[in-house]
């Protein structure tokens, strides 16, 4: 059997797209660019970041995400859009505003890729390589060496991320004599 592969790619797409706008809203909010099966897409990060070692802040990026022909085993590229710059001042960006995004499989969503790049964009912790042979703004490094553990800079934004498993249900197995599963969906208990 042969594999189309355009039609795997753009059934991809149209999947990735609809994950997308399930996370679109105040936070991180996310327009398509173009036609469907979208390419393309702009995506506003309303998060705290710093733009400058002083620090300066910002409140307000505005990114394209560009998905090239070759995806997905060809990574996409997010990179700050012209009128937003400058790009955040952190290890994982480069001065010409790209995001380094690390790794990439193609088996990641884009959702995910969002995430792991907003949360740069945040300053967390657990999504910075900042080991100087391996950044992308290796003058980022020492900002971020000298302000990782002053909490008033580093995080430059708390905010809670949307993910795509916010609305699935909970499962919790209760602890008691005989084990119970529950499962919790919109505050409302089965058994």
């Amino acid at each position: 059997m042969v594999v189309d592969q355009r039609a795997l790619r753009r059934r991809r797409l149209e999947n990735e797209y609809n994950e997308l706008m399930s996370i679109s809203g105040s936070i991180i909010y996310i327009e398509p660019l173009g036609n469907a099966p979208y390419e393309k897409y702009r995506i506003t990060f309303n998060l705290r970041t710093i733009i400058s070692p002083g620090p300066i802040y910002r409140e307000k990026t505005i990114c394209l995400l560009t998905i090239p022909s070759g995806y997905p085993e060809i990574a996409p590229k997010i990179a700050v859009e012209e009128s937003s710059m400058p790009q955040p001042w952190h290890p994982n960006w480069y001065r010409g505003g790209t995001w380094c995004f690390g790794y990439w499989t193609k088996e990641e969503s884009l959702v995910n890729y969002i995430y792991r790049c907003a949360k740069t964009i945040q300053f967390s912790a657990e999504f910075t390589d900042a080991k100087i042979d391996a950044a992308a703004n290796k003058e980022a490094v020492a900002f971020w060496n000298a302000n990782k553990n002053k909490y008033d800079v580093i995080p430059s934004d708390t905010k809670k991320l949307p993910t795509i498993d916010m609305q699935k249900p909970t499962i919790s197995i209760l602890n008691c004599s005989i084990p119970k599963i529950s499962i919790f969906n919109d505050n409302k208990r089965r058994r």
